[in-house]
């Protein structure tokens, strides 16, 4: 009598289960955006086992359960910016979620993907205005975290970014915070206003620039690129105008160049215009605005000084501390057929 043999367990069933999941969200995965996904996950096995050996780990696990799509959206095109390669998406989603697994003790972590993390909260004439910090959802793949203005407890205006290699965005850095949205929320002009008016006519993009320069602070990272207007993933041939005015002009005004990759680059802090070349009758307003940019920016880095001691270290040279232990990851390098890297900007 022959005994049964156990079932085969092969990539290709390892990815069945995923799939079909993805398969019954019809509302945002079309037939056409799943075969593609399917297909590249196919052709790109060695890379999606990196992605489910990361995604064991328990927090980020849950992450995966609640939303199928979590593990494959870097198999889409446009995730994070036009343009990238499968390799290229590959690198930042691991590195993203290793850098924020080994950085952050557990309870905070999953804060960050379940909710939100209060970084810091401002009281001007009975209003509340607060910088938090969580996992993108509804645009999950125009970044992977989002900072958010709030006022009076609802969500304004939010910068979406990722932690990614250098390499991606033609940076020598070894890593750089990729900021890949930047959004109004629909309706809310008139909080959007208020907080413009009451917090020393900063505006929300601002705002929250200075608080990802102090999440930049905190981690350790000494460099910020940003897409431009022709690499953002949602932008279309109608909305290019508009994109635009909201990146490229933002980015531009701060005196931030553009890299021959089509992405803004800066070293942290951003460089400021020299106050001798302010008008008079303005420096003093200039000074002041600076002045609350950088208690934004102090404030966000004190939070994680506070919170996540193990932030500072690169995943090269984390080294575990008391009851936030976290394992050693060695990035291997990312080769996906067909793909060819940026080169290293000189």
């Amino acid at each position: 009598m022959i005994a049964n043999a156990d079932p085969v367990t092969t990539p290709n069933t390892q990815l069945y289960g995923p799939i079909s999941a993805l398969a019954r969200q019809r509302k945002t995965w079309s037939p056409e955006l799943l075969a593609g996904v399917v297909w590249r996950a196919l052709t790109n096995l060695g890379v999606h086992r990196q992605v489910r050996e990361l995604l064991k780990f328990p927090a980020l696990a849950e992450v995966s359960r609640s939303n199928p799509r979590f593990a494959f959206k870097y198999l889409t095109h446009d995730y994070l910016a036009r343009g990238l390669t499968t390799a290229q998406r590959a690198a930042c989603f691991l590195h993203h979620y290793r850098r924020l697994h080994a950085a952050l003790p557990d309870p905070l972590l999953r804060q960050a993907l379940g909710g939100d993390i209060a970084l810091h909260e401002i009281h001007v004439d009975g209003h509340r205005f607060n910088v938090s910090m969580g996992l993108c959802k509804t645009w999950d793949k125009e970044g992977e975290m989002s900072l958010n203005l709030h006022v009076n407890g609802e969500i304004v205006f939010l910068m979406s970014f990722t932690i990614v290699p250098g390499t991606v965005v033609n940076s020598e850095a070894s890593e750089v915070l990729l900021i890949s949205r930047l959004q109004g929320m629909k309706g809310s002009y008139r909080e959007i206003h208020l907080a413009t008016r009451a917090l020393h006519n900063v505006a929300p993009d601002a705002v929250l620039l200075a608080a990802l320069q102090g999440i930049a602070d905190a981690f350790g990272i000494r460099e910020i690129a940003a897409v431009t207007a022709a690499r953002q993933g949602s932008g279309t041939k109608d909305s290019l105008a508009a994109f635009k005015q909201a990146y490229d002009d933002f980015f531009t005004g701060l005196g931030i160049p553009q890299t021959s990759a089509g992405f803004f680059l800066t070293p942290v802090p951003v460089e400021r215009k020299p106050l001798a070349s302010i008008k008079k009758g303005h420096r003093i307003r200039t000074k002041e605005k600076r002045a609350f940019k950088q208690r934004i920016q102090s404030a966000c880095a004190a939070f994680f000084a506070e919170h996540a001691p193990l932030a500072t270290h690169p995943l090269s040279s984390a080294t575990p501390g008391v009851g936030l232990s976290r394992p050693h990851f060695h990035m291997d390098p990312i080769v996906c057929p067909g793909d060819a890297a940026l080169p290293v900007r000189k």
